[in-house]
């Protein structure tokens, strides 16, 4: 990991990239990978993610460094998403406040974003109604990771108990901005709403981790 610090170090002092960028590259916020280099960081990079920015460094490397001002990151569309259509995406039908019906039945397989690649269980969701509106358009699908743990400031898929009887589980997408043992606080957009739920009732948290926009 010393010789990967020294290596980012070396890059951004020579204005091939920036901190910045190489955080977007392995979908981080985007003073992690300087947080990694200065100080280490509470989890050191997974081999992916270092693989990841060592090729961004390697590809700008092999270019002429700009004199001046800001120096574009092209991340090879390859590293971003493969070219199988092995992600399940799931649909779902309109329901009340908000929330969503989902069944868990295929109803079309997409390329595969590398985020997900190794993911067991990561699946599409297609978004319906408008009520996070403009992060999620309908139409767009999110991209599921069902075994991040639940965490604050991020997008998350809720999911009720017991199951629906018509055989669909009743879910809904929204913000998560806090939590305690005993209730989720949610944020959403169309109407601007910040609510509570009792996470007895809403058991089932998975991240939402990027998106493919229908547009």
């Amino acid at each position: 990991m010393d010789e990967i610090r020294q290596r980012i170090r070396d890059a951004v002092d020579a204005k091939l990239t920036t901190y910045k960028d190489l955080s977007a590259a392995i979908g981080r916020n985007h003073a992690y990978v300087q947080q990694f280099v200065e100080r280490g960081t509470p989890q050191e990079l997974r081999q992916r993610d270092a693989e990841t920015i060592l090729g961004v460094i390697d590809g700008a490397g092999s270019r002429p460094a700009p004199r001046r001002g800001f120096a574009p990151v092209l991340v090879p569309g390859e590293q971003l998403v493969r070219g199988d259509r092995r992600l399940p995406v799931y649909a779902a039908a309109r329901g009340g406040d908000g929330h969503v019906i989902v069944t868990f039945d295929p109803v079309e397989y997409v390329k595969m974003p590398t985020i997900l690649e190794s993911v067991r269980g990561g699946y599409g969701l297609l978004i319906t109604g408008d009520s996070m509106v403009p992060a999620y358009w309908p139409g767009d699908t999110a991209l599921i990771h069902p075994s991040l743990p639940a965490q604050r400031d991020t997008d998350v898929v809720l999911y009720h108990t017991p199951p629906e009887p018509k055989g669909g589980d009743e879910a809904m997408i929204k913000r998560l901005v806090g939590m305690s043992e005993r209730e989720w606080t949610l944020q959403q957009y169309q109407p601007a709403n910040i609510f509570k739920e009792f996470r007895a009732d809403w058991p089932v948290c998975h991240r939402v981790v990027g998106k493919y926009n229908s547009r």
